[in-house]
């Protein structure tokens, strides 16, 4: 008998998540039966925070499957996370980098990697060709980025994830060295790096409409086939970003035969080729230099291409879904889980109705009052985060009261026993004893490292990582070295990079998740590993600003 599952939904704007929707979709076709999210004995969603639209019922009953479409350290920076670790029962990883940090959370995945179509992209023999029909160069040597570089809501600021200071930074480089080059840009919200690109005068092309002021996401999304020819079109696509569950252009990058830089992210991980990955400015440089000098990227290109082919295409996906569903009947979790019997379908389906009425029709709401449950003086670093918490709940006029009858508890170290009934938060740092933890918290600690060393104790509360504004320490322009094995200073680093030091950490760590390009990972020992001036990495160290804790703050405070 076929399973009855819901799909819930993409990004409805025809971009990645949509994709991902119909090539899942695709892959089960005839293997599963449709149904609403009432009826179904699984939910699958390709998106896994459009879960919220389910009717918490629902995701109990049913078996929840969920794609991740970026890495799930930055999840675990999502308020949203501390909800959605309750509500998956197998997580989908897109990359072997995906399935290492969930199994590091001790969250159940498998692995079925990220795919494109190969029907969409491919080689094209002509690249003067394309190059005429889109004003590009024809003797130039491109570098291509697709990628969008600012937020909807601000198109002047760098996107954080996609780095496009990055991008710059390699590019300026690269011309000092005397190397000739053109640039090639596609895609929505670009505005930030083609103004930056005409204050540096760096020549570059941009394929779409560049007289929009505003927001042009749904004008300048390109067609498939589009952006299959400007791939053909270049000599190297370049990516700076600081984390990717894809991306998706490196798959897309290497079905058209395509040289690439990357850093060591997501999927490019699994694809690409080490003489294609990068860790700083300097490094993606020379390389672009030699290339331009001595094709020194070219015997990447079969490589990456047969990695593509042998393990990233459609027809892999759906092999890997089928099999999924074909076991699932063994699953532990899948055989616990309550079927939808048909006398209660009726009820289900009007639960469901209500949840989406009510969803679209209430406003998230602060509690007027909070429990406050900490005992100051007893760690530093508590205090200060406590105190901040403390004055932003005043900001918003949030009364922080003993009373037994709030509904909302925010703890650090805690002075009351914990009650039954009440949805509590709790702030941790390196210092706090692990039996100070309160039954049933959600932990909020300043960064992934933190979480993973909750999980290293077998601490299996929800736990999300919320960087806070910390005091800065130490003498900007200088290295803050971490020691190897280090796994308790993600407060030094805030502070480090608050003061605007750059971080050099051990590779095997995850403080990159708080570092990206604000430093350099080393191997072996850290005194002889060779640094560049700490002042070259001080553009692209970014801290959380005062605007982003408290947003997220306000989040967690809503549910």
């Amino acid at each position: 008998m076929l399973l009855k599952v819901h799909f819930t939904p993409g990004d409805g704007k025809g971009w990645a998540l949509d994709e991902d929707l119909r090539q899942i979709r695709a892959s089960l076709q005839g293997k599963i039966r449709k149904t609403s999210a009432a009826a179904a004995q699984v939910l699958h969603a390709p998106f896994w925070q459009n879960l919220a639209m389910v009717e918490p019922g629902i995701l109990r009953r049913a078996f929840v499957i969920a794609h991740a479409d970026n890495p799930p350290f930055f999840y675990v920076k999502q308020p949203e996370f501390a909800l959605g670790q309750t509500w998956v029962d197998l997580w989908v990883a897109r990359s072997t980098e995906a399935l290492e940090q969930f199994q590091a959370l001790g969250l159940p995945a498998i692995h079925i990697p990220y795919t494109i179509d190969p029907k969409l992209f491919f080689p094209i023999e002509d690249k003067k060709a394309l190059r005429r029909e889109f004003g590009i160069p024809e003797d130039a040597y491109v570098i291509a980025n697709f990628h969008r570089d600012t937020e909807g809501a601000d198109l002047k600021t760098p996107k954080f994830q996609k780095a496009p200071e990055m991008m710059v930074a390699i590019l300026k480089r690269v011309r000092q060295a005397g190397a000739s080059f053109h640039v090639l840009l596609a895609g929505p919200r670009r505005h930030w790096i083609r103004a930056e690109l005409e204050s540096e005068g760096i020549p570059f092309t941009f394929v779409g409409q560049a007289g929009i002021a505003g927001d042009d996401f749904g004008i300048n999304i390109l067609s498939r086939d589009t952006l299959n020819k400007l791939y053909n079109a270049a000599d190297l696509h370049l990516v700076p970003s600081r984390w990717e569950g894809g991306p998706q252009s490196a798959m897309e990058a290497a079905a058209c035969r395509l040289k690439q830089l990357c850093p060591p992210i997501g999927v490019a991980r699994d694809i690409l080729d080490p003489l294609s990955l990068f860790e700083s400015a300097p490094q993606a440089a020379e390389k672009i230099i030699d290339d331009i000098r001595k094709s020194t990227l070219a015997p990447t290109v079969q490589s990456q291409f047969n990695r593509w082919q042998c393990s990233h295409t459609t027809s892999t996906l759906a092999a890997e879904l089928v099999k999924l569903y074909e076991d699932l009947p063994s699953n532990e979790v899948f055989q616990k889980k309550i079927p939808v019997q048909r006398p209660a379908l009726l009820a289900a389906h009007l639960s469901q109705l209500r949840f989406t009425i009510q969803r679209r029709t209430r406003s998230r709401c602060l509690p007027s009052a909070i429990r406050w449950n900490h005992l100051a003086g007893r760690n530093a670093d508590l205090d200060e985060i406590m105190e901040w918490v403390r004055a932003t709940l005043r900001e918003w006029n949030i009364s922080c009261t003993n009373s037994r009858d709030a509904q909302v508890e925010v703890a650090g170290w805690p002075i009351h026993e914990a009650r039954a009934s009440i949805f509590r938060f709790q702030f941790l740092v390196h210092g706090v004893p692990l039996e100070k933890i309160l039954p049933g918290a959600t932990l909020v600690v300043p960064a992934v490292q933190d979480v993973l060393n909750l999980r290293i104790a077998e601490i299996w509360n929800p736990a999300i990582a919320l960087p806070v504004p910390m005091r800065p320490l130490g003498e900007p322009e200088k290295w803050h070295i971490l020691k190897p094995g280090d796994a308790t200073s993600s407060i030094s680093v805030w502070r480090a990079l608050a003061a605007r030091r750059a971080v050099l950490y051990p590779r095997s760590s995850p403080y990159f998740e708080q570092v990206f390009w604000g430093g350099l990972a080393f191997d072996g020992c850290p005194e002889s590993f060779p640094k560049p001036p700490a002042g070259e990495i001080l553009p692209l160290i970014r801290i959380p600003e005062a605007a982003s804790p408290a947003a997220n703050l306000r989040k967690l405070l809503s549910f």
